[in-house]
């Protein structure tokens, strides 16, 4: 076998073949030549990176969400802002709440789904109605299970910037949390140092 590769290699058509190689080296580069590999971070929070296989997955996850046609659709629609905006967020909710050594035990999230009423049938809770939600939104216990740690780490954290609150009694429950909601993303968002590396990120929404 090794006998005839070096005759194949002695042949012209051998040395137009390494020619087109080298010349794909030369025009595309040799991390554009090995793409699936490429793995460069696209923003950092306090040191820690966000990935592009990351920014991704979470990109991909809101075309599927919102059955926009195309990936360049999505981007000249800024979806990949939201995408980016969506991991910066998550990120700092954990980072955040490791750093004030919040962790919610898997018991406190079992009475949290037990005592919502999106869950009772006459007071009581009901795993038909438990089971039937999750297949209405096609998702499983453990995300539903995920989002419900989130939102009881998130309302830890608010609930400790009290001084936010408005005290005008005539604002609306739905304002106030709303005014909350944007308050505590403020309030991360100063907090830790976030940074967008854009031209990596430009670069590599050019190759989709």
């Amino acid at each position: 076998m090794l006998s005839s590769l070096r005759k194949f290699s002695e042949t012209i058509l051998a040395k137009i073949f390494i020619a087109l190689i080298a010349l794909s080296f030369v025009f595309w580069g040799i991390n554009d030549f090995f793409r699936s590999n490429y793995s460069n971070s696209i923003a950092e929070i306090d040191g820690e990176e966000i990935s592009i296989n990351q920014f991704m997955y979470e990109f991909n996850k809101i075309i599927r969400n919102n059955n926009i046609q195309s990936e360049k659709i999505a981007i000249k629609n800024n979806i990949h802002i939201i995408a980016i905006s969506n991991i910066i967020s998550e990120k700092l909710l954990k980072i955040h709440a490791k750093k004030i050594g919040i962790s919610i035990d898997e018991t406190i999230i079992a009475i949290e789904i037990k005592n919502s009423n999106e869950f009772k049938d006459k007071e009581i809770f009901s795993r038909i109605k438990y089971e039937k939600f999750l297949l209405e939104r096609n998702i499983t216990s453990k995300i539903l299970e995920d989002q419900i740690n989130k939102n009881l780490k998130k309302k830890i954290i608010t609930d400790s910037i009290t001084g936010y609150m408005p005290s005008n009694k005539k604002i609306s429950e739905k304002n106030i949390r709303n005014k909350i909601n944007i308050l505590y993303e403020d309030f991360l968002r100063k907090k830790y140092k976030i940074v967008i590396k854009e031209k990596q990120l430009n670069d590599y929404l050019k190759n989709i």
